[in-house]
């Protein structure tokens, strides 16, 4: 059982989708460095030559780059798209806007830029090499399996195979041959991997910037998410002080007046002022349970004493559609990380008892690597999409502010699925 079970992963490996997508990959690769290799000399010595005038030399250069970063882009898409390799491209110099000079000069002391240069020239010879490998196996391959055949049906007799007549001669057996050619025809789908992955090893090497540029965009995106970070607590406080003014606090102050009635009747009126105590009672009831889910929604204690699990089964008790809950973390978060993944389940289901006209709800925890996953599934109608101001774009926000990440994928008629990362390290 154990050596089929070996068997079937080696059969996967070498002939699964992965080696189809490598031949597809090096089919296509000679076509596109050609136009990118042609992109590169043609820019940069077109600059060059014409560099004594200013007005054409300097706006060929700029263009130039443009064109590069925007095919490195490109192709940093379909390694991820096809391979599920993410090449990080950096930035890179950003143009100011002030001038072209000065965007030239950007340009010129960027050490990213002149990687891509490197790599789009040198892509060239490696991607016509790694097609016209596989290519000569294959055939080599065939001539070994044909050749014999045809002489055995032509000649009557299997005899050796010679590749060269003159001294030194070099002959093979005939079923030799042919188990040869079988081998190579076979075995080449695992040469379109290994090619596959030194296109993406020297994507990884070239197209990355500096580690001055990962720095650089770093330190952008942590901009970009503290600030919307910032907003969403902003949102979250006002969203808290519009509850306690249209809820609790409504409440509390109709409590005061019925309290305030009922002791100017207590000696006129004793029935009155008891009915009117029975009302004050119920009042003071519902204010605390407004305070209660006020409370709850923010940070329920059980999410604090007992953890995420018991909080996720809390909220499905509640929930007014049926919800699983799938917990699979042994080791328990940090407290930030669970408080942000409680509240993006909170909104989820709230948003589902609202709006998705769904029957059943599955919430799954789960660790990935150093990251918890926390996933929300629902049969519902569909068509939720992240918009700025909105439940889901607060997620987002919250999620970006501890560099994680929410992923919506909610097709028109459902199902729908939220999808959070955040980091977890242990």
């Amino acid at each position: 059982m154990a050596a089929a079970s070996r068997v079937s992963t080696g059969l996967r490996f070498v002939y699964g989708k992965r080696a189809w997508l490598g031949a597809l990959h090096l089919l296509i690769a000679p076509w596109w460095a050609l136009l990118t290799a042609f992109a590169t000399v043609a820019g940069l010595v077109g600059s060059l030559v014409t560099l004594p005038l200013v007005l054409l030399g300097v706006p060929l250069f700029v263009l130039t780059g443009d064109v590069l970063i925007s095919a490195a882009r490109s192709e940093s898409t379909w390694f991820r798209r096809v391979f599920g390799v993410h090449i990080r491209i950096s930035p890179r110099t950003v143009p100011t806007g002030t001038s072209l000079l000065g965007d030239a000069r950007s340009l010129l002391t960027d050490s990213g830029f002149w990687q891509l240069a490197a790599y789009n020239v040198l892509r060239l010879p490696l991607a016509l090499l790694t097609l016209l490998a596989p290519l000569l196996v294959l055939a080599l391959g065939g001539y070994l399996v044909r050749e014999p055949l045809r002489m055995m049906f032509v000649e009557g007799a299997l005899p050796e195979l010679a590749f060269l007549a003159t001294p030194p001669k070099i002959a093979i057996n005939g079923p030799l041959c042919i188990l040869l050619g079988l081998t190579l025809v076979l075995g080449s789908p695992l040469l379109w991997r290994v090619f596959s992955n030194v296109h993406i090893g020297l994507a990884q090497l070239l197209l990355r910037g500096s580690k001055m540029h990962e720095l650089t965009e770093r330190v952008g995106e942590l901009e970009v998410s503290r600030a919307a970070t910032v907003d969403s607590v902003e949102a979250e406080r006002r969203r808290i002080e519009r509850d306690l003014h249209d809820g609790a606090q409504q409440r509390l102050v109709s409590l005061a007046m019925t309290l305030g009635r009922a002791r100017s009747k207590k000696d006129n009126d004793p029935d009155g002022a008891s009915a009117l105590l029975e009302q004050a009672h119920n009042e003071a009831k519902e204010a605390i349970t407004e305070l209660r889910d006020l409370v709850r929604g923010l940070h329920p204690p059980v999410l604090a004493d007992r953890g995420l699990d018991a909080a996720l089964s809390g909220l499905a008790a509640r929930s007014p559609v049926p919800v699983t809950v799938r917990y699979d973390v042994s080791e328990r978060p940090p407290r930030t990380i669970e408080a942000i993944a409680y509240f993006m389940a909170a909104e989820a289901l709230t948003n589902i008892a609202r709006h998705a006209d769904a029957s059943k709800v599955v919430v799954g925890v789960e660790r990935s690597g150093v990251a918890l996953r926390i996933t929300v599934r629902d049969n519902g109608s569909g068509g939720a999409f992240v918009r700025p101001g909105h439940g889901l774009a607060g997620l987002a926000d919250r999620a970006s502010g501890v560099d994680g990440t929410l992923t919506v994928h909610s097709p028109v008629g459902g199902p729908t699925t939220l999808t959070m990362e955040l980091p977890c390290e242990s």
